[in-house]
């Protein structure tokens, strides 16, 4: 019975240990994906402002009047 008990406290020991180990690694993991999300957001306004500088550019770009025919 006492080997019983010891076992079965070993055994929470364990359990609580690998609950740790989890809780930290969530913690870990949810901090990356929200630099990774705010690297994306920050990535995908710099490509909006680089897509609207070149649009702007061919805007001003002179109109082809040659008559190809």
């Amino acid at each position: 019975m006492e080997q019983d008990v010891q076992l079965l406290g070993d055994q929470i020991d364990r359990l609580l240990a690998n609950m740790r180990r989890l809780v930290d690694e969530n913690a870990r993991l949810k901090a990356a994906l929200s630099d990774s999300q705010a690297l994306n957001a920050d990535l995908r306004e710099r490509m909006a402002d680089a897509r609207a500088r070149v649009e702007f550019a061919l805007s001003r770009l002179p109109a082809d009047t040659a008559d190809p025919s």
